[in-house]
C-alpha cells in the first residue's frame, strides 16, 4: 500500500467529488464507504480559504480486501492525519475505486475545523510526511500487504519529493529503484544511471570514478551514492539479478526492526499533531 496526496485543492466541490464519483455519480466500480458527497462539496463549496480541500489516496496492489480491514483502516488513518480531533470536528469523504483491478480508498478532507470554522490543514508535506509514512508502514505490516519498499517489488526510482529524510534510507531507496530499472533492462551503464537520476528529478552535483552525489531536496549537504551501480565502468551483468535478491533479502530481514522503529516514530508524532491540534482548535467548554 502507498499513500498519495494530491497536490490540487482549490476550485468548487463538484470537481473533487465528481472526478470519485462520476459528474452524475455515473462512476462504474466507485462507491462510497463513508461520509456525504454532498455535505463535503458543501464545505469545499462554503470555504473562504485559498486552498479549499485536501484529497489522496491509499492504493494498494491487493484486488481484495476485507470490509472490516477497509473500516480499520480508515480509521486509523484518520487518526494519525488529524489526531486530537473529534469526528465531530472534520469532514471526510471516503470513495472507493476499483476499476484497476486493485483496491483504492481516495479521501477529502474540506479544510475547514468545523466547530470553529478555522481553517484545517490535515497535511503539510514536510512536517506531516514522516508520520504519515510510519503509520504506511506499521499497517503493511500489520496487515502483510504488498510492500512497495521492498527491493523486489519497486518498479521505480523513488522522487525527489518523496524521498525519505534519514539519508541512508534515502540512499537505499534510490539504490534499489535503479536495481530494478536495471533488472528491466532500462539502465544499463553509468551513463544510464545518470540519465535516471534526472529524468526522475535528481540534480546531480558530482561524479566521480566511484561515486554518484545528487542535491538533497531538503537543502542538506549532497546525498553521496556509492557501490557498483555508480561506478564509472558499471555495466549490466549477471551479478545484477544477485544483487536484487540480496537487498530484498536484508530489506525482509529487517522487518520487525522496522515494525518497530516504525511504531514508535507514529506515537510520537501523533502526540505532538495532537497537542498542536488540541491548541489550535480547543473544544467549546460546556454550557451550565
Amino acid at each position: 500500500m502507498i499513500v498519495k496526496f494530491h497536490a490540487r485543492g482549490t476550485g468548487a466541490g463538484s470537481g473533487p467529488v465528481g472526478y470519485l464519483l462520476g459528474r452524475n455519480n455515473d462512476r462504474e466500480d466507485a462507491w462510497v464507504l463513508r461520509g456525504s458527497p454532498e455535505q463535503t462539496e458543501a464545505l469545499i463549496d462554503g470555504s473562504q480559504y485559498a486552498k479549499r480541500y485536501t484529497s489522496g489516496v491509499l492504493s494498494f496492489q491487493e484486488s481484495q480486501i476485507s470490509e472490516k480491514a477497509k473500516r480499520e483502516i480508515m480509521d486509523s488513518f484518520e487518526k494519525a492525519l488529524m489526531p486530537g480531533l473529534d469526528a465531530d470536528q472534520y469532514d471526510c469523504l471516503w470513495v472507493e475505486h476499483a476499476d484497476k483491478g486493485r483496491v483504492e480508498l481516495n479521501f477529502v478532507i474540506p479544510n475547514v475545523e468545523l466547530t470553529s470554522g478555522k481553517r484545517l490543514q490535515p497535511y503539510y508535506d514536510r512536517a506531516d510526511r514522516p508520520r504519515v509514512d510510519a503509520w504506511k508502514t506499521v499497517t503493511n505490516a500489520r496487515y502483510n500487504f504488498h510492500d512497495p519498499d521492498d527491493p523486489a517489488n519497486q518498479r521505480a526510482l523513488t522522487t525527489p519529493s518523496n524521498l525519505p529524510r534519514e539519508r541512508a534510507t534515502a540512499q537505499r531507496q534510490i539504490t534499489d529503484g535503479l536495481l530494478r530499472l536495471a533488472a528491466e533492462g532500462e539502465v544499463t551503464n553509468r551513463d544510464g544511471v545518470v540519465r535516471a537520476l534526472e529524468d526522475t528529478g535528481f540534480e546531480v552535483t558530482r561524479q566521480t570514478k566511484s561515486s554518484i552525489s545528487v542535491a538533497d531536496p531538503e537543502g542538506g549537504k549532497p546525498i553521496r551514492l556509492r557501490g557498483k551501480l555508480y561506478e564509472r565502468d558499471f555495466e549490466v551483468g549477471s551479478s545484477l539479478r544477485a544483487e536484487i535478491d540480496r537487498a530484498s533479502r536484508e530489506y525482509r530481514e529487517g522487518r520487525e526492526e522496522r515494525f518497530r522503529e516504525a511504531r514508535e516514530r507514529l506515537a510520537v508524532g501523533v502526540e505532538r499533531k495532537r497537542e498542536e491540534n488540541q491548541r489550535r482548535y480547543p473544544r467549546p467548554e460546556p454550557a451550565i
